[in-house]
């Protein structure tokens, strides 16, 4: 677990360097807010078309080799990003990111793997508190590299700078990682066996009660979105941040998610149970983001950090720990793929009508929408019900819980 958390934590420093700085870099090529809005949908577009085929790959060929060729393919992305003078170069280099972002679905995989269920929610909590520490350094480590003002900002050398942890994390990843998918439980991705992959159906799945979890995800991500998209120009806009203090508000809100997922969510969790800490976390999220739409001085936005950061930090372990107990080892990187896929089509949709909203009707308007959106999401997770899961469903999650694999 130890190296896992390390690889995901260098990972997401690379692309936690780019946040703070991104909207600017598509501003200099002449974008307006919501071409820079869907640009940053590019991304997320391509993440949601490759994410579930890097989980099924993963089911067939293992969690390693994914995480492998996708940081790579990360790495190229900050190359093609640090050399693009054109704002279609710029939408080429996030695309192509996007459809390398599937090694956080395939590490999560990986998690579900090696835990047993009583074990999974801290697991993935560590995970969590991993990205959320890349998100500590990364967008500060960005917003130092590209300086306090917008005008004379270095653009290029975040850029590099993310692509060399990238590739630190793959070489780390080689070297080091061992697979924890055995290969009694892979099922090929051709051939007569590749029939015999469990697949989920819609009736399957909204008995289940993945439906519910999915939709959540979706709408959790689309108001989340909504936020990190227009952040620094919406804070340059009002409050006058350049790239170093924008970097500044990712560090705290990653140190909060820290606390949250690296310690509190296990305690949390065995305390009060997933379902309630999911609908706590949608709550936390929904005051942070009302509190960032109605804030008139900065200490306010401040001060909105704290539950914003704490639903953050609670929402996908619990949930993400909810939907591996509806699936057995080898489809659980298919159906971790669905959720995550899910996840970045609430990404997409959020910069598509972030920019729009901002420019047309306020500049805080999207926070508002946000916070908003939340409370059906709070009502979609409590009329969520574990016990209706197929009996044989449960009996498979908990026989596969009870092996694990060689720890990471």
């Amino acid at each position: 677990m130890i190296i896992l958390f390390l690889i995901v934590f260098i990972s997401m420093v690379g692309f936690g360097i780019i946040l703070p700085i991104f909207p600017f870099y598509a501003e200099r090529v002449g974008a307006s807010p919501t071409a820079i809005t869907w640009t940053m949908a590019a991304f997320t577009l391509g993440q949601a078309v490759a994410t579930p085929i890097w989980g099924r790959i993963s089911d067939a060929y293992g969690r390693r080799i994914v995480l492998i060729v996708t940081l790579l393919g990360a790495a190229i992305s900050y190359v093609m990003l640090a050399y693009a003078d054109s704002l279609s170069l710029v939408i080429a280099s996030r695309v192509f990111g996007g459809l390398m972002a599937g090694n956080i679905a395939t590490a999560f995989a990986y998690v579900t793997d090696i835990t047993t269920e009583a074990e999974r929610p801290a697991g993935l909590g560590k995970i969590g508190a991993a990205m959320g520490l890349g998100f500590v350094f990364g967008p500060a480590t960005g917003g130092l590299l590209a300086g306090s003002d917008v005008e004379t900002a270095n653009f290029m050398l975040p850029a590099l700078a993310a692509a060399v942890v990238s590739l630190v994390a793959m070489v780390g990843t080689f070297i080091v990682l061992p697979e924890s998918l055995s290969p009694a439980d892979r099922k090929p991705l051709f051939g007569k066996q590749a029939h015999d992959v469990p697949t989920i159906s819609l009736a399957e799945a909204n008995r289940s009660g993945l439906i519910r979890l999915f939709a959540a995800a979706m709408v959790f991500y689309t108001s989340m979105s909504l936020m990190e998209s227009i952040f620094p120009l919406w804070a340059n806009d009002l409050y006058g941040m350049g790239p170093r203090r924008i970097g500044s508000v990712f560090f705290v809100l990653g140190m909060i998610s820290i606390v949250m997922q690296g310690g509190m969510i296990g305690p949390l969790t065995r305390r009060f149970g997933e379902k309630r800490i999911a609908i706590s976390a949608g709550l936390f999220f929904s005051v942070g983001l009302g509190a960032m739409a109605t804030a008139t001085a900065e200490w306010q936005v401040w001060a909105a950090l704290v539950p914003f950061g704490i639903g953050i930090g609670l929402f996908n372990p619990s949930v993400s720990s909810m939907v591996s107990k509806t699936a057995s080892a080898n489809e659980r990187g298919a159906v971790m793929g669905k959720y995550q896929a899910s996840s970045a089509m609430g990404r997409v949709a959020g910069p598509l009508i972030c920019g729009p909203i901002y420019s047309g009707i306020a500049l805080g308007a999207p926070f508002a929408l946000g916070s908003i959106l939340m409370l059906p999401v709070v009502l979609v997770l409590g009329g969520f019900r574990l016990a209706s899961l197929p009996p044989e469903t449960h009996a498979s999650a908990q026989a596969d819980g009870a092996k694990k694999a060689p720890d990471a």
